[in-house]
């Protein structure tokens, strides 16, 4: 067992025993001072947890130096803990018997070791295998006149890295005073990518991660986390003004973004490090878990698979942290990045075509939530799923019940039986558009109109009157163009859920009639005229007799 101080710069916060063996805390107490992390309200518990949070693993070289340096330190003690030193803020442990002061073991003195390169710290150094199996190498650069975070990514096409560069170009776009980390990369002779940033803290300025404001207190059961967070930083002398913003910014760019790995210690705010004074919320940083990097699908995501996707923080998916957002137009649209932004960002960097598109097509269902949150919709898993279901609904429908009556008498008074006019449904001009040089019905069927609901409606489709609209827009209505626009309007009121009643008494389209039928498993029929469909007549009916 080994007493030490826990301290905060020089000054002594609390009193914690360490076994030399394992590392583990074995007692702690706290000075009752306010100094101590968790915002001054520490018990064992959580010095525990800050702890298990926070190590540097160490190379024996820089042991080795500061023991040749500071002569008071132990190889053992110091390989077990490091003093529990940090880039981010200024605690650390110091023996009982010891009389170091904190100017004798910051980071700063670490400059002649290593070529100035001092680990990262973070929860995986707990793990001797934690560079294996995709984890960035993470280090801080002490050789220019700023520390600079340096991360490594060399999975998924080095992704990750440019994920950073692409968070810093879409809040530097934006017209807001929200602060944020700037991020540039760089190819490695390894074909690795770095990222790199310089540190946003210093002897006078240290971060305080979300996770520490949020267990400084017991928490009421009647707000969210989200929401005490921001009462916590108001209580400690924050404006409120600016913490809601800040936090409806970060979301809504993370929710673009489509970052999973907001986690409770990957946010916070700053404090004066000698008034213990919070000042501001810390700039958004580490934003590489995001734009898909480590999915291997090609198709795009559904808006329910999106929504599904589980993230870190203070709720398990997105749509719970849209709802938290109090100005939701924080984040200007119109000044997000574009689809040939984003293809030269990651083109640059060598991603494969291939998962550009994934993650273009991904982003723009993105942008799409977003427009429509900012227009007041709820964006909600439950409402998606219920819309899938009612979409899946319809096509079963269709299978089972929706028909196309074929007519040879035409239709005098078609206001009569009440059908839909198919002009607005799906008009001649976008159909022209995409035969303009020649007749593409891929496309024209690629551009059917969806989410019509027509719900057993029936619409009218007379080719007369459909060689009448081309003629009308210019162009001349030749037998292929007519049964184009014919299948198109057929297609696209079968699948939207509705019936179609087709006018064609010299039977020119009853060969692709057949086809569209066959490939939408509709029932068709043929029928001498519009009385002897059922539905119909009785429509005629009721309307004749009011």
């Amino acid at each position: 067992m080994r007493d030490f101080y826990l301290m905060h710069k020089d000054v002594p916060c609390g009193f914690l025993t360490i076994d030399e063996t394992s590392g583990n805390i074995i007692s702690y107490k706290d000075a009752g001072n306010g100094f101590s992390p968790f915002l001054g309200n520490s018990d064992l518990d959580k010095i525990k947890q800050w702890w298990r949070m926070r190590t540097v693993p160490a190379t024996r070289m820089m042991i080795q130096e500061m023991i040749k340096n500071r002569e008071c330190i132990s190889p053992e003690l110091y390989l077990a803990k490091n003093l529990a030193l940090s880039m981010t803020d200024s605690y650390w442990v110091c023996p009982k018997e010891s009389l170091l002061k904190f100017n004798d073991v910051k980071f700063s003195n670490f400059k002649i070791v290593n070529d100035g390169k001092i680990p990262y710290h973070n929860v995986t150094s707990y793990d001797p295998n934690a560079s294996l199996g995709g984890q960035m190498e993470k280090y801080w650069d002490f050789t220019g006149k700023v520390p600079v975070l340096v991360k490594e990514s060399s999975k998924y096409y080095g992704q990750q890295s440019v994920n950073e560069v692409f968070a810093t170009l879409i809040h530097e776009s934006q017209d807001t005073k929200i602060p944020y980390t700037k991020y540039s990369a760089i190819f490695s002779e390894n074909n690795s990518i770095y990222a790199k940033c310089e540190s946003f803290t210093n002897d006078d300025l240290e971060f305080i991660p979300a996770y520490e404001v949020i267990q400084s207190e017991k928490l009421s059961n009647s707000k969210s986390f989200y929401e005490q967070y921001i009462d916590l930083c108001v209580k400690h002398g924050m404006d409120y003004e600016k913490i809601q913003a800040y936090m409806d910014y970060q979301t809504l760019t993370d929710f673009v973004i489509s970052n999973t790995d907001e986690h409770l210690l990957n946010f916070g705010i700053l404090r004066d490090t000698n008034t213990m004074q919070l000042i501001a919320p810390a700039p958004i940083f580490d934003s590489g878990n995001s734009m898909f990097f480590s999915d291997n699908r090609v198709s795009r995501y559904s808006r329910v698979e999106l929504l599904e996707r589980k993230i870190t923080s203070f709720y398990a998916t997105e749509d719970k942290m849209l709802s938290k957002v109090r100005d939701k137009k924080i984040v200007r649209a119109d000044l997000l990045p574009t689809r040939k932004e984003i293809s030269d960002i990651y083109g640059s960097a060598g991603i494969p075509e291939e998962k550009i598109g994934f993650i273009i097509s991904n982003y723009e269902t993105k942008l799409q939530m977003l427009h429509e949150l900012q227009q007041g919709k709820t964006i909600s898993l439950y409402n998606e799923k219920k819309k899938e279901k009612e979409n899946r609904n319809i096509k079963r429908t269709n299978i089972q019940h929706n028909s196309i009556h074929v007519i040879k008498e035409p239709i005098q008074k078609k206001a009569t039986y009440g059908m839909l006019d198919t002009k607005d449904i799906y008009p001649i001009e976008t159909i022209l558009h995409a035969c303009k040089f020649l007749i593409n019905k891929k496309q024209v069927f690629n551009q059917i109109p969806e989410n019509l609901k027509l719900n057993g409606k029936f619409g009218y489709i007379a080719l007369d009157e459909i060689k009448k609209e081309i003629k009308n827009a210019g162009e001349t209505p030749n037998e292929d163009l007519v049964i184009t626009a014919v299948e198109a309007r057929i297609k696209t009121i079968i699948k939207n859920g509705g019936n179609v009643v087709l006018d064609d008494p010299r039977g020119i389209c009853h060969s692709a009639v057949n086809e569209v039928a066959e490939s939408m498993n509709a029932r068709l029929l043929f029928h001498e005229s519009v009385e002897e469909i059922p539905e119909l007549a009785q429509k005629a009916i009721n309307e004749m007799e009011r």
